[in-house]
């Protein structure tokens, strides 16, 4: 009873001194707008000037608004008794759900958690749930280029499978099951190995035979030497990278320095058993004998010494250890060694440039044959030099490298990583040279960089550490906080629930953990907003009951979020449209990521907004609900106190339920228009309660005005007096009255820094090279692979061009799952190669002529499988006692074309004959056919030069291909390093096109929320700049536009547009012709705190990111770094000054002119 008495006095109260206010109101509607309609004037200042009006000083009417529209009926519709009437609008759908949610918070809330609780178990338990650490699956899968590589890889991984395969058991299997592991590089390792055991024997004999070659000194300088696993030391002087390198390799400190180190590293080596030791070097005690020396110029320098005596390269450790190489090292015998070494430098740039291994010169009549003019006792490699030696002067060495003799299992791989990560392995102290460690294959690079995955993932913690410290300082509310947690920890599971089980998607790489620091920095944004609109509804409202906020608050929030949401998630779903797997993935896991935490923010923080209103309006004080009582200022303390009290009041007080559409029916629960009024009050006396909130924020002072040159200030700094605005509030107004006061100043900056940003974006240019670095360029393995980049050897090798196979017999294909790097293909061939017919023989056997002709033979000794058939031919025509193979199968045909009905047979006992694996058959027909050809570009060259030679031999075949015979005209080409390229190539339209996605859906949800052709202009602008002056940060930073920058770029643009999207729609909010400068003051002071706090968690997010080793989360949280400081300087500078200069005072305007234009509706 005293509850209800209380209530009933306060409503009384309310309402008594509300009738003035109302009074006060009917006489300001006597005014009128200003001709320009643009301009606000205080309600005092009518009196001065009774033409012009502006509405009442108040807050802004949305909420108080839609609040009148659903919960008040119109006073014509006022039935006589005044008890009932019919409602002004009825509840929407997403306004009823919200009224239910209100009504019953505990039930949707444990629903909902438990519903997402039991789904993520059985995403994360039955879905198999693990994640790929390793850098498998980065190739592009399905295009031309990629399907051609996929069939020439299983067909070259298989061949010798393929060739001695007697029963057809091989070819049945491989065209009908699926093989696994597609990636090339470590499956055609694996296959070789394995084809070498089939051919030759068991691992053991081949381990054996690199023993022996070893020991015999054989291995130096050979080919095993630099295509087997072993380990290499890559070693820098310190003034390597500057402009005039003084310090020298060759010098006697640094062979000093090298020397010491390699002794050391092969101690370490020799106690890890990791080495071949060679029992013909004294093991001092050791039985097994001592590991080999290294290859390197410690060696060639002591063979040097030792006039290059052989037989004493297995004791010139002993007879030259490091100390007396350093006292005999004269900068005579530097000088002299120094032009052995260019000699020999020379000479294999020579054999480099023209295949020969002998020069021969003719002067006259006469021919001299030069032979290796390098005195070494050993093949020269040019690996212990760097590229400029050879030019430079005087002759300086800034980079060499020292190449063990190792073993190669994975044990042993795996063993000499422990030790280099235990630094067991001697670097030189940097003074005067520097080294560090991997093998031929980078398998220290591979193993670090699937181990330190882990790592940065645990990053993602101190991610969740400051998102969650910004949501207690931004809510206030330690409840709102945990649930905001809830809501972001679950998105993961469910997003992986559908990731599973209804996309199908079974390959997880890790790169998919990025969107852990995404959904923190995200999923915080979405409870700021949430979390704002319902204290904003609430501060308009403060006598309105929870469930009438709820259905105001929380579908305008659910609105709000929905728009970035869905900006954010078609970003990432838009990267999906690229054809390399472990982009897909990420792509589709990052956007099912924002989607699942759009809707556990519905599902949890909206019910648990609902459960924190009743129980401040039961006048809780507890400090995990909210804190802010016991931090509150001491002026705003009573005010607000009143309100919670009034609400409070009002709860009590009865409801009243309206018929629905007049008929005296009462609605369903879930349909009924609720109006607070006292009991002893009618509906009518309740309207004017309704008008009392509408104007419960009239100021009294209005006639206070002072007299300024912007009269539109004073009125906002009085409206933020009667409204107790908090700190961040003031801040704001203060912030967009500087703004205001400078608007066309300001402006000028803004389109100067625009064509500024401009001109150093077009400077972003494409990477040099196509090579991807995974790791920070200050990490040790990173190192290894760059300072190796600047060996003479690795020029030489860029130089010499790779092999390109060309193929018959095998239709380009790949039948796996296209998603999963562990689901490959199955062989495809072709079942219109024939080529029996004599006009094919014909056109294969001179097919080789045209194509040398254009771009060279892979080895000069290099001859095709149809003219070393032909030549076969020839010769056992001409012999008395031809082979077996020949009389029984050739039919003694003399030379090809052979008769088509011997083709078959010959040519397939020629080729197992000679053991010529380039011709595949199977029941005795010819499947496939193999050409090897030169092509000049290098694995990782420059997109431009992979692109020009991938379009020559494209264009040259295509040509072909016209002029073949049927049955011989399917041919295809294919090279390592063209899908490589094609991988960078659909990268890029990827990039190109996932950002046209994201423009394109920025644009129509920015039209969608502002529904205005001119807020859409600017947010564009805005949108432009964030782009161009992000890019022209990178372009400072040294960046390029490699693949991985552009897809980062096609993300980004779905977050860059968050900010602005929030700003229009609070632009719009005003009802009516409104000044634009309050539009533009009401939405920074609306959308303000919200966007700063979701600006600073996501800055946090990006700032934890830049600690991550991998080298895609650094560029990732570079770039998040970059987009959301332009993002918050393009929403608070750049959108707010267009709109306060150019800002349409009614935005609506022509959407809604054209909308009842086309509707046949009046306006």
């Amino acid at each position: 009873m005293n509850e209800t008495s209380s209530a009933n006095n306060h409503q009384s109260k309310a309402a008594s001194a509300d009738a003035n206010a109302i009074e006060e109101e009917e006489k300001e509607e006597d005014t009128s707008i200003n001709n320009d309609g643009n301009n606000f004037q205080p309600a005092a200042a009518a009196t001065a000037n009774p033409n012009p009006k502006a509405p009442p000083l108040q807050k802004p009417s949305y909420y108080i608004d839609s609040f009148h529209e659903h919960f008040f009926p119109h006073p014509d519709n006022i039935d006589t008794d005044g008890s009932t009437t019919t409602p002004r609008k009825k509840l929407s759908i997403p306004q009823r759900y919200a009224t239910s949610m209100a009504r019953r918070p505990w039930t949707h809330l444990s629903t909902a958690f438990v519903i997402a609780v039991i789904l993520s178990f059985i995403g994360l338990r039955f879905g198999n749930f693990t994640v790929a650490i390793d850098n498998a699956g980065w190739w592009s899968r399905g295009t031309s280029i990629a399907n051609r590589a996929t069939q020439e890889i299983l067909v070259t991984v298989n061949k010798n499978e393929l060739f001695y395969d007697t029963t057809g058991q091989v070819w049945k299997e491989l065209q009908n099951v699926i093989q696994p592991n597609w990636q090339g590089g470590g499956i055609s390792n694996e296959a070789k190995e394995e084809g070498e055991e089939s051919a030759g024997g068991t691992s053991e004999v081949v381990d054996n035979s690199t023993l022996a070659s070893v020991c015999s000194g054989e291995w130096y300088g050979s080919k095993d030497m630099i295509s087997e696993k072993n380990l290499v030391a890559m070693w820098k002087t310190k003034d390597a990278e500057s402009k005039d390198p003084e310090k020298s390799v060759l010098s006697a400190d640094a062979l000093y320095d090298m020397c010491m180190a390699e002794e050391n590293t092969l101690k370490a080596l020799q106690s890890s058993d990791s080495c071949y030791k060679c029992t013909n070097i004294e093991g001092e005690g050791n039985d097994e004998g001592k590991c080999v020396e290294p290859y390197s110029l410690v060696l060639m320098a002591r063979l040097h010494l030792a006039r290059n005596d052989i037989s004493q390269l297995s004791t010139l450790p002993q007879s030259i250890p490091c100390d007396t190489l350093r006292s005999l090292w004269s900068p005579t015998v530097q000088n002299q060694f120094t032009i052995v070494l260019k000699t020999c430098v020379n000479w294999s740039i020579h054999l480099s440039s023209s295949g020969d291994k002998n020069k021969t010169i003719t002067i006259q009549d006469t021919t001299i044959t030069v032979t290796d003019p390098c005195p070494f006792p050993f093949k020269f490699r040019p690996t212990v030099v760097d590229e400029l030696f050879p030019t430079a002067d005087p002759p300086i060495v800034r980079y060499s490298s020292s190449y063990y003799a190792t073993k190669k299992s994975k044990s042993d791989v795996e063993g000499m990583y422990q030790a280099s990560e235990s630094d067991a392995y001697d670097r030189s102290d940097e003074n005067p040279l520097a080294g560090v460690y991997d093998t031929n294959y980078e398998d220290f690079y591979d193993i670090y960089s699937d181990a330190i995955v882990g790592r940065d993932m645990a990053l993602a913690v101190g991610s969740a550490g400051v998102t969650v410290i910004a949501m207690v300082i931004h809510t206030k509310s330690p409840f709102l906080t945990l649930m905001g947690l809830f809501q972001i920890l679950l998105s993961f599971p469910l997003a992986y629930f559908v990731y599973y089980f209804i996309c199908g998607l079974v390959f997880f790489p890790f790169l998919n953990f990025i969107g852990i620091f995404v959904v923190f920095a995200l999923g915080a944004d979405d409870v700021f907003v949430a979390v704002d609109k319902w204290k904003n509804a609430r501060q308009e409202l403060p006598h309105a009951t929870t469930e009438q906020v709820a259905a105001l608050a929380l579908p305008d929030a659910a609105y709000a979020m929905l728009l970035t949401s869905t900006t954010t998630a078609v970003a990432f779903f838009g990267t999906a449209i690229c054809p390399v797997g472990p982009i897909v993935c990420f792509a589709v896991f990052c956007g099912l990521l924002i989607t699942f935490d759009f809707l556990m923010n519905i599902f949890l923080v909206f019910p648990a907004l609902c459960l924190y209103d009743n129980w401040l309006l039961s006048g809780s004080k507890n400090c995990c609900v909210n804190f802010d009582w016991c931090c509150r200022r001491k002026e705003d303390a009573a005010p607000e106190d009143d309100d919670i009290q009034a609400s409070s009041a009002a709860k009590s007080v009865g409801k009243i339920e309206l018929a629905n559409n007049g008929n005296g029916i009462a609605n369903d629960v879930e349909e009924q228009t609720l109006v607070e009024v006292s009991a002893n009050t009618t509906v009518a006396e309740g309207i004017g309660v309704e008008e009392s909130v509408r104007n419960s924020f009239a100021s009294e002072g209005a006639a206070k005005v002072k007299e300024d040159k912007d009269p539109d200030a004073a009125e906002r700094e009085q409206m933020l007096e009667v409204e107790h605005e908090t700190l961040i509030h003031r801040i704001l107004d203060g912030y967009y009255n500087i703004i205001h006061k400078f608007r066309w100043l300001v402006l000028g900056v803004v389109v100067a820094g625009f064509i500024t940003c401009i001109v150093f974006a077009t400077k972003l240019t494409l990477p040099t090279s196509s090579e991807v670095a995974l790791l920070p360029s200050s990490n040790q393995y990173q190192m290894h692979a760059t300072w190796g980049q600047n060996l003479l050897s690795t020029l030489l090798a860029k130089e010499e061009g790779t092999e390109a196979l060309i193929f018959w017999g095998v239709t380009p294909a790949d039948t796996g799952d296209h998603l999963n790097p562990d689901s490959w293909t199955t062989l495809v061939l072709d079942d219109k190669f024939s080529p029996k017919s004599e006009e094919s023989q014909s056109y294969l056997l001179n097919f080789c002529d045209r194509l040398f002709a254009n771009f060279g033979k892979v080895e000069d000794n290099y001859e095709c499988p149809m003219n070393l058939f032909d030549e076969w031919l020839k010769e056992q025509s001409t012999l008395e006692i031809p082979t077996e193979a020949y009389t029984q199968n050739c039919n003694g045909a003399s030379a090809a074309p052979v008769p088509s009905n011997i083709f078959d047979p010959c040519i397939i006992s020629w080729s197992k004959l000679v053991k010529n694996t380039s011709v595949l058959q199977t029941d005795g027909i010819v499947k496939i056919m193999e050409i090897r050809s030169k092509s000049d570009v290098a694995f990782d060259a420059p997109f431009n030069e992979l692109k020009d030679e991938w379009t020559s031999y494209e264009t040259w075949l295509e040509n072909e291909r016209n002029s073949a015979p049927s049955g011989v005209n399917q041919m295809f080409h294919s090279d390592l390093a063209f899908w490589w390229f094609d991988t960078n190539q659909q990268m890029l339209r990827t990039a190109y096109g996932a950002a046209a996605i994201a423009l394109v859906c920025a644009a129509v949800i920015v039209f969608v929320s502002s529904r205005s052709f001119v807020l859409t202009l600017f947010a564009a602008a805005a949108i432009f700049y964030v782009l161009v002056a992000a890019t022209a940060c990178l372009v400072g930073l040294g960046w390029e536009l490699g693949f991985l920058e552009s897809i980062l770029f096609a993300i980004l643009i779905g977050i860059s547009c968050d900010f602005v999207i929030h700003f229009g729609h609070a632009y719009t909010m005003y009802s009516g012709d409104v000044n634009r400068h309050h539009r533009s003051h009401f939405s920074l002071t609306h959308m303000g705190p919200s966007i700063l706090a979701a600006a600073f968690t996501t800055f946090a997010a990006a700032v934890v990111m830049v600690f991550t080793e991998i080298t895609f989360f650094q560029k990732f949280a570079v770039m998040l770094f970059m987009t959301i400081i332009h993002s918050t300087i393009g929403c608070f500078v750049v959108f707010l000054v267009l709109c306060d200069c150019f800002g349409p005072a009614e935005p609506t305007k022509g959407y809604d002119t054209i909308k009842a234009k086309l509707c046949g509706k009046k306006e």
